[in-house]
């Protein structure tokens, strides 16, 4: 890897997303200097083959690198750490998942969250927490690996008891909306400011549009989360994809989606109304093998799919969210540009997050991913070059 130049300047080169010719982006003391056409000279980092796009929002993620966000033994470094790791990966903004668990649990995370926010850097890229449950069915199948000893009817009152452990700071909650008194939650929760999401459900057509018109306006990993075996017509996917006021969150893994079906998936709900997200686990980066997830057993294997130990069932990813994105423009009709903005704006927009997510531009802070392909088309895996988030050089 080649360093800055005795000027101090660093030039990165390669193609801007939805631009065709190279460019070189020129970095100094943090900030974007220059975007120019391509010199004949050497870059530092990037070359013809390199892309650069703007930094990530990841609004799904329960762990990363051997660290657990759930349960009672997370530390207000776990934050900073995870943190640190995705960044590496383009991620400049990211929102912790705290998934069905017991309430003092749940509620320990969101008060370490709050400690976590202490460190500048954590309170710059993550608006909020992500509670997934555990007002979620508690049937097998829609359940998904969460456990089902936690599982309970949604309660306002055991809400706001999270929402004042984490200082307010709670940006989405996923409900299942045939549950009894899921109405009355998704309209109480919208009140206090707080994105209602659909997900781990089994809800008929009426009883999601009855969630819509209560205020839910997102779902959680469509496709996944879900009985493996449904009605071919009546089922929770339909309604969701048809409904435009839903905008949905996928999975790009290719595990925990088809490639056939991801395609028509987000053909139906569009890329303005789709979100790229990882769901990614504490498991992802290690080696396979045996794990606990949430008081769950589940088995890393060989490919990097987790399932509920003994079963085929999904129980996380290990994606990262830029192989994601690469996934998607090379299987959905997405193109990367698009594919990107699903993993910025779109998020950023549906939980108001007021980030741009711009591709640099000169006299700005350094915020942006450098990457290539590599691999056969159709399986290409994404390699970072470089990220900069917030000024800094992250890798």
């Amino acid at each position: 890897m080649k360093h800055a130049t005795k000027d101090g300047a660093i030039v990165v080169r390669g193609k801007l997303l939805g631009g065709s010719k190279l460019s070189d982006v020129v970095v100094r003391n943090g900030k974007v200097e220059a975007v120019r056409p391509a010199g004949r000279g050497a870059a530092d980092i990037g070359g013809p083959k390199a892309f650069i796009g703007p930094t990530l929002f990841d609004i799904q993620v329960n762990g990363f690198g051997g660290i657990n966000l759930q349960g009672d033994k997370v530390v207000p470094e776990d934050f900073s750490k995870i943190g640190a790791m995705l960044a590496k990966w383009g991620v400049s903004h990211w929102i912790p998942t705290l998934i069905t668990g017991a309430q003092r649990d749940m509620e320990h995370g969101c008060r370490i969250f709050v400690e976590a926010l202490q460190d500048k850097e954590v309170a710059r890229a993550v608006p909020g927490i992500h509670l997934e449950g555990p007002y979620i069915s508690p049937v097998d199948g829609p359940r998904g690996a969460h456990a089902k000893r936690h599982v309970r009817k949604p309660s306002i009152r055991e809400f706001d008891r999270l929402m004042k452990a984490a200082d307010g700071k709670i940006s989405y909650t996923t409900v299942a909306p045939e549950l009894p008194g899921a109405i009355e939650y998704i309209k109480a929760v919208t009140t206090r400011g707080v994105v209602v999401s659909l997900g781990h459900h089994n809800g008929s057509t009426e009883e999601i549009a009855r969630a819509v018109d209560a205020g839910a306006t997102l779902c959680t990993h469509v496709g996944n989360g879900i009985a493996a075996q449904i009605n071919r017509h009546f089922n929770p996917i339909w309604p969701q994809l048809a409904d435009d006021r839903l905008t949905c969150s996928f999975i790009a893994d290719l595990e925990h989606l088809p490639e056939n079906v991801l395609k028509v998936f987000m053909r139906a709900k569009g890329p303005e109304r789709t979100i790229l997200t990882s769901d990614v686990v504490h498991i992802a980066g290690l080696k396979p093998g045996h794990y606990d997830l949430g008081g769950m057993p589940v088995e890393l294997k060989p490919s990097g799919r987790i399932c509920l130990s003994g079963t085929e069932l999904l129980a996380g990813s290990t994606l990262v969210l830029l192989q994601g994105i690469v996934n998607v423009a090379e299987h959905t009709d997405l193109t990367l540009e698009e594919a990107f903005a699903s993993a910025s704006r779109v998020p950023a927009k549906a939980l108001g997050l007021k980030h741009k997510f711009d591709l640099p531009r000169r006299g700005r802070k350094a915020d942006f991913v450098v990457f290539e392909l590599a691999g056969a088309k159709g399986r290409r895996n994404a390699k970072v070059r470089a990220s900069f988030v917030n000024g800094r050089r992250m890798v």
